[in-house]
Parts: structure tokens; sequence; C-alpha cells
């Protein structure tokens, strides 16, 4: 009778582990637990970097689809807000800059000048009659780019440059700033063969002058 009585313990142990057992292997996990797929997760939520994600801003991310906000800034959805980190101005919400991996509200240039009017022209020709520049934001390898600034105020006589930022990694590819030009209250322009320098992709192109930056805009440079 006592053996009996240990066997149906032992039995019943086992079950109950056993049942134990299930439940915590098949028990979903919630937002911001280790997961390795999404069916590890509870339901609404995704396997983003390794990591149950809502979506939601401060959740896990490997690319912006991964967001319910559509941006996706060192593995983390942000709402792209002012205040917000970025890597580049298609990292924050329109009409926000990306200054100092920053968020923030775009500075007017038009105290300075009217316009910028970004071209592609001919390698190794300045503008002229054989070679006019032709408004664009798309250029091969083989164009120069020509930076125009119309309209320039009188009192407008500080220091410029410009720098190309790679849209994916954040990195700045080129800068100018160790040949500033400098304004002296009348229109002027600057060209050089950057698209060759920078290669092929998808880039930021952001103007500064007297060290702040006060315009920025999308070039994409292909063979």
């Amino acid at each position: 009778m006592k053996k009996i009585f240990i066997i149906v313990c032992i039995v019943v142990f086992l079950a109950i582990l056993g049942f134990g057992g299930r439940y915590f292997f098949l028990k979903k996990l919630p937002e911001g637990v280790v997961c390795k797929n999404a069916d590890s997760c509870e339901t609404g939520l995704k396997c983003a970097n390794k990591i149950c994600s809502s979506g939601d801003a401060g959740s896990s991310c490997e690319a912006k689809e991964d967001c319910k906000t559509n941006f996706c800034i060192t593995n983390k959805c942000t709402e792209g807000k002012k205040g917000d980190i970025c890597q580049t101005y298609r990292d924050c919400q329109e009409g926000l800059f990306c200054k100092e991996k920053i968020c923030v509200e775009p500075p007017s240039y038009s105290q300075y000048f009217n316009k910028i009017v970004i071209s592609k022209m001919k390698i190794g020709i300045p503008p002229g009659p054989n070679n006019i520049p032709v408004p664009t934001v798309e250029f091969k390898t083989t164009d120069a780019i020509e930076i125009d600034f119309v309209g320039v105020k009188p009192t407008t006589v500080g220091e410029f440059y410009y720098e190309v930022v790679d849209q994916v990694s954040g990195e700045v590819v080129f800068t100018s700033s160790g040949y500033k030009q400098k304004f002296e209250g009348r229109d002027m322009g600057t060209g050089s063969d950057l698209p060759r320098v920078v290669g092929k992709g998808k880039f930021d192109l952001n103007i500064f002058y007297n060290d702040e930056i006060i315009y920025t805009t999308t070039i994409e440079v292909a063979d």
C-alpha cells in the first residue's frame, strides 16, 4: 500500500512538473524581453533586434519598418520630433534639421540671401555658355556640382562651407570646412567634382554659414 502511494505521488509530481514546464515554455514574452522569433512574443509584438517590441517610441528596432513612427535610430524607435536623436535630417519629422545628432527647428537663411540653387554641370569647365548649370539633385559620378547663392544681402559677409552625410550610416563623407569661402555681399557660387569624390549613394548636403547649418537637401549620385 505504501509502495502504491509513493508511485501515485511520483506520477502526480511528474504531471505537475510537466504542466508547469509546458506552461513555462509556451508562455508568451512581454515587450523588452529577449526573443528568438515573433511567435515567442505576446500578441501584437514582434521580435525586432532579438527583443520583443511593440514598435512604439522607445521600442527595439533594426529598421524603420519595425516602428509605428517609421523612425529607427541606434536600434530604438523614435518619433523624429524636436529633441529626438538623429543621424541625418531624414530621421526627423518634416521641416526639422538634424544638427549635432539632434532634431531641431531649421534656421531661416532669408536674412542672408533669397535662395540656394543646386545644379549639375560638366567637370573641368567653369560655368558659361558651354557649361550651363542644370538645376537638379540627381548626379552621376562624372558630373560636377554647382551651389549658387541668389539674392545675397549686402550685409552677408560671413564664411560658408558644406558637408555631405551618408544617409545610411550618418557618416560625414566630405566637408569643405577646411577651406571655407566668404560671402562679400553679392551673389556667388561654388563648384566641385563632389559627386566623384563621395561616390554612389544618397546623401544629405548640408550648408553652413558662420558655422550654423542653414540648409539641407538630399542629393543622389549614380554611375
